[in-house]
């Protein structure tokens, strides 16, 4: 048994040594620049401006953000506060927060094995954690300085602790509690992490957990989100004057989802930028928030057919194949990909995405009730979130991390199915199969 063991685990980090690997040459290949006016720059000013001891703050000029005393809540602050940390050890250079990226993005594949473990076994889980090690769409967001790799690490780290968090129809408190915390620190990321608490309480009430126990920790564990980001609204509170529980991009996004000029994906809300000229952009962070909730629900609420409209193209730009990464990893031409190599690495990215997106419908079948639901449940949240503000194709990177357990799942089944019928051919009477779905899976 311990030999097995051990194999698993070289197994297991022959594949993160691949993964970091991959990421590095690919990092090392591209090495693209956050462009003018970008998330990208916002995150490596706000960045720098933490590990200089200046606090979450940016400076907005003519060549986009810069590292400033002006605090800030745009965007939240998870991202900012990692590379920080890089930032401050290291130094504050565009190859550390690379880096940073490559560390994060390699480090996926470790929860999304532990995911295919606890909705198949440990041979999907390894095949899961070789597909995510190898995938494109992994692949091609990491070098670039958004918050998607990040959060995609801490997204599959929730999932996978809230799936661990049962036994034998019983809670294990100090997962639940740890599970609450990272997803407190998740939502600072990104907030769409808060996806995840009624997905923890689907899973306690198909694995049937005993009403009172769920009640019990489930109100500790929200106790414990709240606290989290209730630091972080005491902070905007105190600095700003404007007590945001996350960020002030709420409205701003918003607004970009509800208005005339709306695609479906991301636009420039000009409106929002031309409004009250002259006001710092302090000022006009805590403008963005409120000026573009109220227009955007008046919008909403007077274009009943166009919203309808809207949400289909929202959800198709969510769940395009990731090749748009190739747009930010040439800096949007700044950093060039070499002669030849964009249209076989858009074929690789796209044709690779939508083969584990057909595996994995088909990998739920494998599934029995508790799991099935527990998946299904954080796709159509999140499907549903991007709708009330828009789509992007990087947006659906962090559900990757309960899909590619899926098509691990239908290929091992397929395989199963096919030796099992090669047995049989050649000794009459023996049968076998494929795998079964595990107890809670």
């Amino acid at each position: 048994m311990r030999s097995l063991l051990l194999h698993r685990a070289a197994l297991l980090g022959g594949i993160l040594a691949a993964a970091f690997c991959i990421r590095l040459a690919f990092t090392l290949w591209t090495e693209p620049v956050p462009a003018h006016y970008s998330d990208a720059q916002y995150y490596q000013a706000t960045a720098e401006s933490l590990a200089r001891g200046d606090g979450y703050s940016v400076k907005f000029g003519d060549d986009g953000f810069e590292p400033g005393s002006d605090a800030s809540e745009l965007w939240p602050p998870g991202y900012s506060m990692y590379l920080a940390g890089w930032y401050t050890a290291v130094g504050d250079e565009l190859w550390v927060a690379r880096a940073a990226n490559v560390v994060a993005g390699s480090l996926t594949i470790v929860p999304i094995f532990f995911i295919g473990r606890r909705l198949f076994d440990e041979r999907t889980a390894l095949l899961a954690a070789a597909i995510a090690a190898l995938l494109p769409s992994f692949v091609v967001w990491t070098p670039v300085l958004l918050s998607e790799t990040l959060f995609t690490f801490l997204f599959a780290c929730c999932i996978a602790g809230v799936l661990f968090s049962t036994s034998e129809r019983r809670l294990q408190p100090a997962l639940v509690i740890a599970s609450a915390l990272l997803i407190g620190v998740t939502a600072l990321v990104r907030g769409q992490a808060l996806v995840l608490v009624p997905v923890a309480a689907v899973w306690w009430m198909l694995n049937r957990v005993e009403a009172k126990e769920m009640l019990r920790w489930g109100a500790t564990a929200l106790v414990t989100v709240a606290a989290v980001l209730g630091a972080w609204t005491a902070r905007n509170a105190i600095v700003m004057d404007d007590p945001t529980v996350l960020s002030a991009n709420f409205g701003y996004n918003l607004r970009i989802g509800h208005a005339d000029y709306s695609t479906g994906r991301y636009i420039v809300p000009g409106d929002l930028w031309e409004a009250q000229p002259g006001i710092t952009f302090q000022e006009r962070e805590i403008l963005f928030n409120d000026l573009g909730s109220r227009r955007a629900i008046d919008y909403a609420a007077s274009h009943p057919l166009d919203e309808l409209e809207l949400s289909g193209r929202k959800i198709m730009w969510l769940w395009r194949p990731d090749s748009d990464g190739l747009f930010w990893v040439s800096s949007f031409g700044e950093t060039p990909l070499p002669d030849g190599a964009r249209e076989p690495l858009r074929w690789a990215i796209d044709i690779s995405y939508l083969a584990v997106v057909a595996l994995a419908l088909a990998g739920l079948s494998r599934l029995r009730s508790a799991a099935l639901w527990t998946v299904l449940t954080p796709i159509a949240l999140w499907t549903v979130a991007h709708i009330v503000f828009f789509g992007e194709p990087r947006y659906h990177l962090p559900m990757l991390a309960m899909l590619v357990p899926l098509a691990a799942g239908a290929i091992v089944w397929a395989i199963g199915r096919l030796v099992g019928a090669q047995g049989k051919r050649g000794r009459p009477g023996k049968v076998t199969g494929g795998l079964k779905a595990s107890p809670t899976g």
